[in-house]
């Protein structure tokens, strides 16, 4: 009886001869000095009609390693199995055709691997070889030629040609090179090697090929993929001048350019580039391919050329052959759901700024302008992507230096030094940058800058991103494409819904006394932040940016960090539209919440008259009001068919707490009250002492003020500020 060596074959016999399975029968067992080797018939579950002729019992063989340092071969032992399939090897050996059934690493698959998972996984392979679905549809092409430990690293954007040596590394025996176009930094001379190209007609994915071990293998293997002259391409090459020039000192690595197709006549999906290094050096390969020869130590091309020799015992070096990558390949890594190069402006590169850009940069997003006219500092480097080597040097151009250097492509980065509200005669440029950008990014964390972008007439689609001042908690509010809803609009709903929504208690009340001085200005102040908060934060602000190109609607979403332990709980608020009105240089929007729920306590009140306040933020400098809540009348008011008269019962601790709770944002900015069926929406004689009560205790104040009407249908609004009336508006109602 033949006792097995491996515990793994071991376990497969045990498992195979002790139960009465029915789809796997033992056929025989063998043991060498490194495998062992096991014999058996599986029968797949198979459909009528099949796409590739398996049987319904399949003749295997399994060679699984003694030491169990690699995965079990399987080979098929039918001598007609079909040849040419995807995951299979095209050359069989002694034991047949070898099917690929493992991609796993095995140091990884061996732990969880029994013997009955290990005869499904093979069962399941020859029935999806049948129906045609091993090689899923969007999965990756599979390889001609199998790969190999020695790598060579060539440039992302163009096929290789004309490629010289940057730098070689040699590491437990195995080669890693660099190639990259013929400048100043490649080293050719220094290495000694030598690149020639030679190009492929398409090729239909099919079987996986051995790869040749000798030049004539190589030959053989060009000849019968369309490429009749490869022999004759390499000697020409050998007989160019820069080649016969260090003959004698260098090698020849034979670049194999291959276009594939998944069937024949489709369009070519991918290259394949496989890369073949002789033993000998060009002298030596050039005296055996009869091109050169020896004349007083130098190499001469010899004419006409001679014989070549036995180039069988020419043996090939096999190269894996790795690309760098570009943004379309990086997008691929990162699952980047979008599939072209976006356009995109930062305004501010600073801890949220410098790492979403380089976040961002390497998922392959698309090509950033940073603004930004600040310097590293050497405090900025705890939390910003910046290091010590750019202290001193401006943020905007330290920061597109990093980013260049992350992928192949070096313009996914370009900088414009300025102060974003007073840019001088940089303006044009931005404006230029604002208009061509998909998405337009707030990273500074001001107000005015927001308004700014809000504001921006030549901004496409616009994107706040910034901490709350504890840095536990992320930001996120984001224009719809259309910008229905400006950016400075979703601001001031995430002001109420910071001071309203429980989900956001402390978010913006939270301040902060520990702050470090870090040079001897007034305002040289920093606040302590941990880099793996900033990391946490910044690492899902970058994701989130990607995600909005998917997104056609605004949204407002906040990331509350729990420092403790680590935990991140989303909190997505709800948004309203907004009606937007110009009264002679002002601007005021309300948002449909507000309508809607002023005529909804209109409905509630009736037949009698109600009211109560307006709730709001406003911008001084841009001469804008946003509206955003009309809170009920107070218990104590007074309310009839025909009047109505607000009370003051608890009002100043609720307005008080809001504008606490949004720091200060939020406050009152005036008056409304409702009107019954049947009567105008226009101020009657009370109404007028309204608002000459409004204009004489809020005029002198320096802020402006609202009164609004709500009537069944239509609203009615006026606007003061700067100490006089500015004008009216009227708008449909939203019930």
């Amino acid at each position: 009886m033949t006792v097995l060596k491996s515990a793994r074959a071991r376990a497969i016999v045990a498992y195979l001869a002790a139960h009465d399975y029915p789809y796997a029968r033992l056929e025989n067992v063998e043991t060498g000095s490194s495998h062992d080797l096991i014999d058996l018939v599986v029968e797949p579950e198979l459909p009528q009609d099949r796409a590739v002729a398996i049987i319904d019992a399949e003749p295997i063989r399994l060679s699984v390693p003694v030491d169990d340092s690699a995965s079990p071969y399987v080979f098929s032992r039918r001598a007609d199995f079909p040849h040419d399939q995807v995951h299979t090897n095209a050359a069989p050996d002694s034991n047949g055709i070898c099917l690929c059934i493992w991609e796993e690493n095995w140091a990884d698959l061996r732990r969880g691997l029994t013997a009955q998972a290990l005869i499904e996984r093979i069962r399941n392979w020859f029935t999806r070889m049948a129906t045609n679905t091993l090689h899923q549809e969007g999965q990756a092409l599979e390889p001609l030629l199998r790969a190999t430990t020695n790598s060579l690293i060539l440039p992302a954007a163009t096929l290789p040609t004309n490629l010289a040596v940057w730098s070689a590394d040699k590491y437990n025996g195995q080669w890693t090179i660099l190639l990259g176009p013929p400048t100043a930094k490649s080293r050719e001379e220094q290495f000694e090697i030598s690149v020639l190209p030679i190009t492929f007609p398409p090729q239909v994915q099919g079987a996986l090929h051995q790869a040749p071990q000798t030049l004539s293998e190589l030959i053989e293997f060009a000849a019968a993929h369309g490429v009749p002259d490869s022999l004759t391409q390499i000697r020409s090459w050998l007989l160019q001048p820069e080649q016969l020039q260090r003959a004698d000192k260098r090698h020849l690595l034979l670049m194999l350019k291959i276009p594939k197709l998944k069937q024949v006549g489709g369009e070519v999906e991918a290259w394949e580039v496989r890369a073949f290094m002789p033993d000998e050096k060009l002298s030596e390969l050039g005296e055996l391919l009869g091109s050169t020869y020896f004349q007083r130590g130098t190499v001469v091309a010899r004419i006409p050329a001679g014989a070549a020799g036995d180039l069988s015992k020419t043996y090939l070096d096999q190269w894996r052959v790795i690309r760098r990558l570009d943004r379309a390949a990086a997008r691929l890594f990162a699952a980047s759901p979008t599939g072209k190069d976006r356009r995109l402006v930062a305004i501010g590169a600073g801890a949220i700024g410098s790492n979403v850009v380089v976040g961002t940069t390497r998922a392959g997003i698309g090509i950033w302008t940073i603004i930004d006219d600040d310097i590293v500092l050497p405090h900025n480097t705890v939390r910003q992507f910046q290091d010590n080597r750019a202290v001193g040097v401006g943020k905007a151009l330290a920061l597109a230096l990093d980013a260049n250097c992350i992928l192949a492509d070096h313009d996914s980065a370009n900088e414009i030094r300025a102060n974003i509200l007073d840019p001088g005669e940089l303006g044009a440029e931005i404006d230029e940058k604002f208009e061509q950008a998909d998405l337009v990014v707030d990273f500074s964390a001001s107000p005015a800058v927001l308004g700014y972008v809000a504001d921006h007439g030549r901004v496409q689609r616009a994107v706040s991103c910034f901490f709350n001042p504890s840095g536990s908690d992320l930001v996120i509010l984001a224009e719809d494409p259309g910008r229905a809803l400006h950016l400075d609009e979703i601001e001031a709903q995430y002001f109420l819904a910071v001071a309203s929504d429980d989900r956001l208690q402390g978010h913006l009340s939270g301040g902060r006394l520990d702050f470090i001085r870090y040079a001897n200005a007034c305002q040289d102040l920093s606040r302590p932040l941990p880099p793996w908060q900033v990391q946490t934060l910044t690492g899902l602000a970058g994701g989130q940016l990607i995600g909005l190109f998917e997104r056609s609607v605004a949204s407002s979403q906040v990331w509350r960090l729990d420092p403790q332990n680590g935990a991140v709980a989303p909190v997505n608020l709800e948004l309203s539209g907004v009606e937007r009105h110009t009264i002679e240089d002002w601007r005021f929007t309300i948002s449909h919440f507000a309508l809607n729920e002023m005529q909804r306590l209109r409905g509630e009140a009736a037949p009698n008259e109600t009211g109560g306040i307006l709730i709001g933020t406003f911008d001084l400098s841009r001469r804008i009001v946003h509206i955003v809540a009309a809170l009920r009348a107070p218990p104590d008011s007074a309310q009839s068919p025909t009047y109505f008269i607000r009370g003051a019962k608890d009002l100043k601790p609720m307005v008080d707490r809001l504008g606490v709770a949004s720091a200060g944002n939020l406050g009152y900015v005036g008056e409304w009250h409702s009107h019954p069926d049947g009567t105008a929406v226009r101020p009657s004689n009370d109404d007028e002492q309204v608002f000459a009560h409004l204009a004489k205790h809020m005029g002198p104040s320096g802020g402006p003020f609202l009164m609004a009407i709500c009537g069944r249908k239509e609203f009615w609004f006026r606007l003061g500020a700067d100490g006089r009336t500015c004008g009216e508006a009227v708008t449909h109602g939203r019930a």
